[in-house]
């Protein structure tokens, strides 16, 4: 059977007994070429008797372990100021006091409208995982994806969080840059990740969907998928190119070809897993075995 899982067998590494808090709807920026989740909606956040609601409700059963994690929901919760986030902190300190730590998603920007104190004052308080949208090390396909943010400010926010002692995730997408920038994409990524330090690696595989500037930019010629085959190969350059200690997590589903991977340790094997995958596979299978077209969320 046709397989696109790459040994080591995948794992979702969200702690299944996390607790979600939300915290944000919509995004501050909203205009990256490929998204559509807050398309309809404007950025907002909870009120204290909101949250105080949620985590009355999360603390009536008693179901999570005295140091479950907490996940901040929402695009980008890190954008509110620094003073909110602490006092969101204080109530969930009332409730569960001895909570492991704080994770959440965020744009490279939030972390730039924050001062080197505050940053430390929310690791201190419990904040300790950002998922960082970096996407790309380019600067060319940045600009192409319409993310706000450079190759250059997303490194300099990176070690900005580094020496706050926040851990990141960065997340770099696959095939971002369409059609024939593979290579580059991945040198780019690859260079430009050597030079932080992260708790983990997430990559996802760039998907055209409805409703977004890249769809339209697709029908009028303006942007030409990557094949399968392509976002495969680039996906093999980078992890060549890596060379930070890390934990690479190619588990999302719409990934090419799925692996997890501690870095360097386990580099070698997964080379070697990417490269038989292609020597066996024609790219024809691999469009068929990934079947992108079916695919309906980020």
């Amino acid at each position: 059977m046709l397989s696109r899982f790459i040994e080591p067998e995948y794992r979702h590494p969200l702690d299944a007994d996390a607790m979600l808090l939300r915290v944000t709807q919509g995004c501050t920026w909203n205009r990256c070429a490929y998204c559509y989740v807050s398309k309809d909606y404007k950025f907002a956040y909870i009120t204290t008797e909101e949250m105080e609601e949620q985590l009355k409700n999360k603390s009536k059963y008693g179901i999570y372990p005295e140091d479950t994690k907490i996940w901040m929901v929402g695009s980008n919760p890190l954008a509110l100021p620094a003073e909110r986030l602490l006092g969101y902190i204080e109530q969930i300190r009332r409730y569960f006091p001895h909570f492991s730590e704080i994770a959440m998603q965020s744009r490279v920007t939030d972390a730039r409208s924050k001062t080197m104190e505050e940053l430390k004052a929310l690791a201190d308080a419990g904040i300790r995982e950002l998922f960082l949208g970096v996407e790309s090390g380019d600067e060319e396909i940045l600009k192409m994806l319409n993310k706000g943010a450079t190759a250059e400010l997303a490194l300099e926010q990176m070690l900005r969080l580094n020496e706050a002692g926040i851990d990141i995730v960065p997340m770099y997408m696959v095939g971002a840059g369409g059609a024939g920038t593979g290579e580059r994409n991945a040198t780019n990524t690859a260079r430009l990740l050597n030079q932080v330090r992260s708790r983990m690696i997430s990559t996802t595989g760039l998907t055209v969907f409805p409703n977004t500037p890249l769809w339209e930019m697709r029908r009028l010629g303006d942007f030409t998928e990557a094949p399968e085959v392509e976002k495969v190969q680039e996906l093999l350059s980078f992890v060549r190119q890596l060379e930070a200690k890390t934990f690479l997590f190619c588990g999302h589903y719409l990934n090419p070809v799925h692996f997890q991977a501690n870095i360097p340790e386990d580099k070698e094997k997964i080379v070697t897993g990417l490269e038989r995958f292609l020597a066996e596979h024609t790219p024809e299978a691999i469009e068929k075995m990934v079947n992108r077209r079916e695919m309906r969320s980020l």
